[in-house]
């Protein structure tokens, strides 16, 4: 939200006014919001898959069921990192540039996941599930970055006098 006040002054051959106007601008874009909530839901999956795995010389050993998927503290890292990516991102309409690219890697990585064959999984510490969820959640947050923004402009008259 940004407000600026600003004065006007008219002047004519027998009449001066000054006018003080405040105006507001707020701008939001749904895109942030639907980003935000995206990255805090992947946060805090994340830590919780995190703190369940213990974080230590093995980050894909134990495997943890969080959410519904089973995934070892590296996934839940990973997800810490994208989710912060994500709320950083949607702080800003400017900034949805690194929403669309958190996206993108998002839907690349699930693709590798969900059609990884099982060494690769047990390396990973997770299940082709998760992966597949990941493709959504980066197609939903394309989808977010490209979204327009909502403008709404206030104009408030704070004072108006009439000099001679």
């Amino acid at each position: 939200m940004s407000v600026v006040e600003h004065r006007d002054t008219y002047e004519s051959p027998d009449v001066r006014s000054e006018t003080t106007v405040a105006s507001s601008r707020i701008s939001l874009g749904p895109g942030q919001v639907i980003a935000g909530v995206l990255g805090l839901a992947l946060v805090i999956i994340g830590a919780i898959t995190a703190a369940r795995g213990s974080i230590d010389d093995t980050l894909n050993v134990p495997v943890v069921r969080t959410a519904g998927f089973d995934q070892s503290a590296m996934i839940g890292l990973i997800e810490v990192g994208l989710g912060l990516l994500l709320i950083l991102g949607a702080m800003s309409y400017y900034a949805r540039w690194l929403v669309v690219t958190v996206g993108v890697l998002m839907v690349a990585g699930g693709i590798v996941v969900g059609s990884a064959g099982a060494t690769l999984l047990h390396d990973l510490g997770t299940v082709h599930g998760t992966g597949w969820a990941m493709v959504v959640a980066g197609a939903v947050a394309i989808v977010a970055g490209c979204m327009g923004q909502i403008v709404h402009t206030r104009n408030r008259v704070k004072s108006s006098e009439s000099l001679r």
